[in-house]
């Protein structure tokens, strides 16, 4: 499977879905069902990595009361 863009996170989670829904149907043979196999781990890899990735921009860091750093969560601001 050629690289192309990036895809997105909901593009990844999709085509995950699919594969799951194809290797538990069952029908499709072994070598096929090794290729999705692998396919969706990588899948499955990549959507955890953006997971992380938009967790680390949603998490403020700020100092404490001693100094330290301590995570905040991110406190949505009402635009209305």
């Amino acid at each position: 499977m050629p690289k192309s863009k990036s895809k997105s996170f909901e593009e990844n989670l999709n085509r995950l879905e699919e594969i799951v829904r194809q290797l538990e149907d069952g029908s499709a043979p072994l070598e096929e069902s090794m290729k999705l196999f692998r396919e969706g781990t990588a899948l499955a890899a990549s959507c955890g990595k953006l997971l992380d990735e938009a967790e680390l921009e949603i998490v403020k860091l700020t100092k404490g009361p001693e100094g330290t750093i301590v995570e905040a969560p991110f406190e949505h601001e009402d635009l209305t």
